[in-house]
């Protein structure tokens, strides 16, 4: 019989073997950086891959389709991946400077349907993530899957109680029109540092070069407008996100970190559950604060893959 310490060190070994590869993995260049005409809009998107179905990412706030990076690599062994700059961020322009998320659901539907992609599996994050339920209501039949990644939805529980705690003190501060954006420009850096360090579980996990690259993609005065829009329109999300009652048969996977969402994942399944949502899963993301893409790729890239191994196939 093996010693029970020695089964440890082989497991822990091959534990730690394989993180490595997968970080070496991460780092690879097969991720390109290109950008694509959408009638008067213009996207950039990362892309990688070269066979298998479609998996599209979307990014939140203050963020870029960068920030994908971490798990692009392992996602492009079975998928086509893209990720875009949400309107009006980064290198995609905003020329409908329409904020809710439906119409940035439209504007991805467009980015679709421009690269031809065939029922798309939709992955958000953040304020992505509400933009990819928001595709799941407006194109039922044209998505395999939805993804959310640590966020509530607006108009869903336990959205209100998340809106006015004291972990959501950014909302107020974020719709204060001109306020933010005059105390915010040229600051940019300084403040999503101090932003992503309050909600992360592993603030090591996202860089200062990381920051500077977001930071880079709100540093024009529209981008950095843009991104706070998305907060202004928080209540127009809710009134839609509350009226979609019809029944919605989409798989719909959803990633609660576990110092974060984690512990309103049931609250979660059951209102979107109330609103007709036959398929849902949850899944918890562990020692991960909010940025679980970045603070955990292993684990968020499988549980990704997974779903989308099932939805593919259904």
């Amino acid at each position: 019989m093996i010693p029970r310490n020695e089964v440890t060190k082989v497991v822990l070994s091959a534990f730690f073997a394989i993180a490595l590869a997968f970080q070496a993995w991460a780092q690879s260049p097969s991720i390109s950086d290109q950008t694509l005409k959408v009638g008067e809009q213009t996207f950039r998107y990362l892309s990688a891959g070269t066979d298998g179905p479609p998996i599209v990412l979307l990014h939140g706030w203050p963020q870029s389709a960068d920030k994908f990076r971490s798990i692009i690599p392992y996602l492009e062994k079975n998928y086509i991946v893209y990720a875009p700059d949400l309107s009006g961020i980064g290198g995609s322009n905003a020329p409908k400077q329409r904020w809710d998320k439906a119409s940035l659901a439209n504007d991805i539907k467009g980015f679709v349907d421009q690269l031809g992609l065939e029922s798309p599996l939709i992955v958000g994050h953040d304020i992505g993530g509400m933009v990819a339920y928001a595709y799941g209501r407006l194109y039922p039949n044209e998505a395999s899957g939805i993804v959310i990644l640590d966020v509530p939805i607006p108009g869903l529980a336990p959205w209100d109680d998340v809106a006015t705690s004291r972990h959501a003190w950014h909302f107020d501060f974020h719709a204060q029109d001109g306020l933010a954006e005059t105390l915010v420009a040229g600051r940019q850096a300084e403040y999503f540092r101090y932003f992503i360090d309050k909600v992360s579980g592993n603030s090591d996990a996202i860089s200062d070069d990381d920051v500077e690259t977001y930071a880079e993609a709100y540093r024009s005065a529209d981008s950095l407008r843009a991104g706070f829009e998305f907060y202004r329109a928080f209540d127009t999300d809710a009134a839609f996100f509350a009226e979609q009652k019809s029944k919605l048969q989409v798989p719909i996977l959803i990633l609660g970190a576990e110092f974060s969402t984690a512990s309103a994942l049931p609250v979660m399944e059951a209102s979107l559950a109330e609103l007709g949502v036959t398929h849902i899963q949850t899944k918890v993301i562990p020692n991960a604060g909010h940025w679980v893409s970045e603070e955990e790729p292993v684990a968020t890239a499988t549980a990704i893959a997974d779903f989308a191994d099932a939805v593919f196939t259904r």
